[in-house]
């Protein structure tokens, strides 16, 4: 029994260990999953009769330029799509979006790490 409680209690302080750091290459991964979770974000709001002027006054309140900038191009993109597209299958639709943009995000070069608040 007493082995079973060391072996327990073992086994708890690895699943505490710290995690190693993120490499420069895996903080930009989950940055742009969070651009991707964005751009689904800003479909569906689109899917549910969003005006467009109100997606951009929301995307100017974003105080990280380059964080910004990836959500103004995605608000224009998803607003440039036609309303029966996006309307045809809201969840493929929203999940196309996520996957293109967070792809799009990692292929664009980057120097450093914006400051963001995840979506």
């Amino acid at each position: 029994m007493k082995k079973l409680l060391v072996l327990s209690f073992m086994v708890a302080l690895v699943g505490c260990a710290e995690k190693k750091p993120l490499t420069p290459e895996e903080q930009w991964q989950g940055y742009c999953r969070s651009v991707g979770n964005a751009a689904r974000t800003i479909m569906l709001d689109r899917q549910n009769a969003m005006e467009k002027d109100k997606a951009i006054e929301h995307a100017n309140k974003i105080d990280d330029d380059t964080t910004r900038t990836f959500i103004l191009g995605i608000i224009d993109e998803i607003y440039a799509l036609p309303k029966e597209e996006i309307n045809q299958d809201v969840a493929a639709a929203r999940e196309k979006v996520r996957a293109e943009f967070t792809q799009k995000c990692i292929a664009t070069p980057h120097d450093e790490m914006p400051d963001y608040k995840p979506f």
